[in-house]
């Protein structure tokens, strides 16, 4: 617009790049905005002489007339008529700084001679002349020297330099000094009272060491800083000095601190100007046009491209990337976030932090901030997650489609959907992974090299998600990189919660940082000792210690092919202690004891409860054998599976609804045929891999449960397909590694849960010990003994107790010798 105007008055400046000469006078944007709506009003000015606005016209002028401009006349002074730098506004025109001067000093007289060259004023603020300085003949520097040195422990001549550095100027430092002769706790925390160079002057003092000196606080907002401004007859800080100047925003009509103007020079808010497009400029990083928030040389970035410095944090004392990390109190972003005032918000009534005001200023949450509003996609009404080039809204989903929200990676150059500071999820994760675990020393220690691989296996936006949504996970990572040593399992669960080191843990074993552990068996290991404490005998302790650890724990470390404990196998032995525990613990309350017990006591405590109190039985038997007590005994426990056992109308009616609910997720579908179909319980269904699937040569899907593969009719057979081909488990899926289990759990590499399957399946109406016990009895009746066992991978002796409880006698075997056998027909196969 400048330009237009200039080469449209004078025709001389066809040849000069008035562009650029407007962007090297001019370095400030607003400027230039209001010296473009000044020559659009009134071009004129130019050619005029005299100038009745802005200085910006003068020297626009006298650049052009530098450039070789003819057709432009350079302004004179409204009062000596001289063609001089034209600095000061008056009534007729700019005039000089002489002119300036000669009025403003036509209304002061010395206080001591009454001439009209007022120079300064003494300590009660009356002017005083060249001729007639205050306070003659001191030296304001070494008096503020003398002054400070008591209160400071530093030096004279260091508290000179310091002084010399604040306020360079001899009034300053006359001002400084007789406020500090009056009030010495002004550099106590009471310089908000005092001149404005007391905080300069407490800085460069604390800089050099100075004891007993505390920065000013703004009386208002409480912050440390530079209060240079004045409210209410105190210093505070710019913020707090705009505050209490509000105007009416031009958007949204709402009382507050002007942050900028929009084209026609119409006042805006902060929130306003952040969307304000007229406000926007080229970024130096990714080239979008947006709010700059750093100034560099070359121009300025925006807030996605600013890196935020790194500093102690003053609140929580952790080295992250800090606001005011150049000042005394520098703050991270967590407690930046959790500093915000919380009041009740108008929208939804919960008391959260506040992060945006109405109209007419009622607190809002950050969440009812942002209202929803119809996508310009899909027409549904969402919260806005981007737009597009026309600045219309759209939802999440629709924005990860669109293809402006791909754009290239700052560090790598990729073409994707950027996380934050114009970094792909990819460089973001290792950007956070290394400032993460670095260890007190500022870099990170070779022994967290596999840590640091292991996760980067997962997903990138996955660990992120994992890292940044609770604060419990990013502190376990950064105490694993303050504590020394190798990373173990030991210590993961010293250094964080259980359920936070669960997660930790599945990632490094699953990226091949920590070797595999049954989690089971730790946690016995973990909770044993708190429990047994509770027997108060010191001998009968140990005694039950000696026997949990050499009976049913050595039993399941012991177990075939390296099976884990599952969870039923460990809450049956946490049962087992709990009834021994009670046991001694009824015994003392008898005046009695492990050593002295008998056979009546144990029948009386046997009687006087719950019928899984059998359980001791293992317990007493052991304790006999190596004589701790007399030979005592217990009934074994046997349960009645028959009164617990599904009605087979309703068992096959959940088959049904299983076979024919769309509604039903395929993983709960497969699960709840595999139980009442096959009688599998959910510690085996989750054991379930994508190798136990068998293609046969006719097509056919078979499914490893037992030593012969079983046939799986359709439609199972299709659900345990689409489950090995797309697996849908709740944890991340490492790069590089095919998915393992049919059944995948929340944890990475980890299958899901017996206790979570059971109850996935509860919820759908299927309680899991009738219907195997239906299934169980079903297939007894229907199989042979030996069939059995072999195609559902029970062992031959319970395959055998079933059948006897149906009630059939098996004549397999007779049978079998009876039969001729089929030409050709291989062995071992489950059609024999």
């Amino acid at each position: 617009m400048i330009e237009t105007v200039v080469r449209a008055v004078d025709p001389s400046c066809q040849v000069v790049d008035v562009a650029a000469l407007v962007e090297r006078v001019f370095r400030q944007r607003p400027q230039r905005r209001a010296l473009a709506r000044l020559l659009t009003e009134d071009s004129g000015v130019l050619t005029v002489g005299l100038v009745l606005g802005p200085r910006s016209v003068e020297r626009l002028i006298r650049a052009l007339v530098e450039a070789g401009a003819t057709g432009v006349v350079v302004p004179r002074c409204a009062d000596c008529a001289r063609q001089k730098p034209l600095t000061a506004p008056g009534p007729e025109g700019r005039i000089c700084t002489v002119c300036d001067n000669r009025r403003r000093l036509a209304r002061l007289a010395c206080a001591v001679c009454g001439r009209r060259d007022v120079a300064t004023r003494d300590r009660e603020g009356r002017p005083r002349c060249q001729i007639h300085p205050p306070d003659p003949g001191v030296d304001p520097t070494a008096e503020l020297a003398r002054l400070l040195a008591p209160l400071t422990a530093l030096p004279e001549n260091v508290i000179a330099q310091a002084v010399t550095e604040a306020e360079p100027r001899r009034p300053g430092q006359l001002r400084l000094w007789w406020a500090l002769s009056e009030r010495p706790d002004l550099l106590s925390g009471a310089g908000a009272a005092g001149p404005k160079a007391i905080s300069t002057l407490a800085a460069a003092l604390l800089t050099r060491g100075a004891s007993g000196v505390v920065l000013p606080l703004c009386p208002f907002c409480q912050a440390t800083g530079n209060l240079r401004s004045q409210r209410d007859g105190q210093r505070c800080c710019a913020a707090c000095w705009s505050a209490a100047r509000p105007r009416r925003c031009t958007r949204c009509r709402r009382e507050r601190p002007v942050a900028g103007y929009t084209a026609d020079g119409e006042p805006l808010c902060g929130p306003c100007l952040q969307t304000e497009p007229f406000n926007f400029r080229p970024c130096d990083n990714c080239g979008e046009l947006r709010l700059r928030a750093v100034r560099t040389t070359s121009g300025g970035l925006c807030r996605e491209c600013t890196e935020t410095p790194h500093a102690v944090c003053a609140t929580c004392g952790a080295w992250r990337r800090c606001w005011f990390a150049a000042t005394t109190a520098p703050r991270c972003q967590p407690c930046t976030a959790k500093a915000r005032p919380q009041a009740v918000c108008v929208r939804c009534g919960q008391h959260r932090r506040i992060n945006n005001r109405t109209a007419t200023g009622e607190p809002v949450c950050a969440t009812c901030g942002v209202p929803p509003r119809a996508c310009a996609e899909c027409g549904k009404t969402h919260r806005p997650a981007g737009r597009t080039d026309r600045g219309r809204p759209l939802c999440q989903t629709c924005w990860i489609k669109h293809p402006r929200a791909r754009k290239p990676c700052a560090r790598c150059g990729t073409l994707e959907r950027l996380y934050h500071q114009n970094r792909c999820a990819s460089c973001a994760r290792d950007r956070s992974l290394r400032e993460i675990l670095t260890g007190p020393d500022g870099r990170p220690r070779p022994e967290h090299t596999p840590v640091l691989e292991a996760l980067r296996k997962p997903d990138p936006r996955a660990v992120l998600r994992w890292i940044h949504k609770t604060p419990a996970r990013q502190s376990a990572l950064r105490a694993l990189a303050q504590t020394p040593g190798p990373v173990t399992h030991e210590l993961l669960d010293r250094i964080t919660s259980e359920r936070v080191a669960s997660h930790l843990r599945a990632l490094l074993v699953a990226g091949g940082a920590l070797p595999e552990r049954d989690e089971h068996l730790a946690r016995l290991e973990r909770w044993l000792p708190r429990n047994l404490a509770r027997i108060t005998d010191a001998r009968e302790r140990r005694i039950v210690d000696h026997y949990i650890r050499w009976q049913p724990i050595r039993r399941l470390r012991r177990q075939p092919h390296g099976r884990q404990v599952t969870h039923g196998q460990a809450d049956a032995l946490r049962h087992e202690v709990r009834t021994l525990v009670r046991l001694l613990e009824w015994l003392h309350s008898t005046d009695s004891s492990l050593a002295r017990c008998t056979q009546d006591e144990i029948d009386v405590y046997l009687s006087d409860g719950p019928g899984n109190r059998t359980v001791i039985r293992g317990f007493l038997t052991w304790t006999s054998r190596h004589r701790h007590t007399a030979p005592l005994t217990s009934p074994v426990y046997t349960s009645t599976f028959a009164a617990d056992i599904l009605a087979a109308d309703h068992r096959w009616a959940l088959v049904r609804r299983l076979l024919h609910d769309p509604g039903i997720t395929d993983s709960d579908r497969a699960a709840g045929l595999l139980l009442l179909l096959f009688a599998q319980p959910p510690a085996r269904i989750c054991r379930l891999t994508v190798d136990d699937i068998v293609h046969t040569h006719d097509g056919r899907l078979q499914l490893h449960l037992g030593h012969v593969p079983v046939d799986l009719p359709p439609p199972l057979d299709t659900l345990c397909l689409h489950l090995a081909e797309h697996p849908r488990g709740r944890g991340p899926i490492l790069s590089g590694q095919p998915p393992r289990w049919l059944f995948p759990g929340a944890y990475a590499g980890r299958p899901m849960e017996p206790s979570s399957l059971a109850f996935r399946l509860k919820s759908l109406g299927i309680r899991v010990r009738p219907a195997r016990h239906a299934s169980l009895m079903e297939l007894a009746r229907e199989l042979p003994a030996y069939v059995f066992s072999r195609l559902l991978g029970f062992a031959q002796a319970t395959a055998d107790n079933w059948t006897a409880e149906t009630g059939i006698a098996s004549s397999y075997a007779a049978d079998l010798s009876r039969r001729p056998l089929a030409a050709g027909r291989p062995s071992g196969t489950n059609r024999s």
